[in-house]
């Protein structure tokens, strides 16, 4: 169920990382692909490995629209491309960390936001 809905979550036509798959090939085939990305996800924590290639991302630099001086450095914007099924495995490990933190109230009364 988790892995289901941390795909539901991603967004389909998103640029691919360097796996060049796609966010909307897990979306569409998520029923076929999730019984195999269960087990590799357990293996990552049992076995204590991260495949490298989840490790490794592309940095893609895009002007903000509107702006009238591209000479500044703030009117750019980075964007991250990950490895579509380590996005995956992180979203699962994100709502894990969340349920526990709010389950167990690890954060104090007074915390709010990031």
């Amino acid at each position: 169920m988790q892995i289901h809905r941390a795909i539901r979550k991603l967004q389909p036509y998103k640029a691919p990382g360097l796996s060049n798959v796609a966010n909307v090939v897990l979306i569409k085939c998520a029923e076929q692909l999730v019984p195999y990305l269960r087990p590799i996800f357990r293996a990552t924590f049992s076995l204590c490995i991260y495949p490298d290639s989840w490790k490794e991302f592309t940095t893609v630099i895009l002007r903000k629209p509107g702006k009238t001086d591209y000479m500044v450095p703030n009117v750019y914007r980075p964007i991250a491309l990950l490895d579509v099924i380590a996005k995956v495995l992180s979203s699962c490990i994100k709502e894990t960390l969340e349920y526990h933190t709010e389950t167990l109230q690890l954060l104090p009364q007074s915390q709010f936001g990031g």
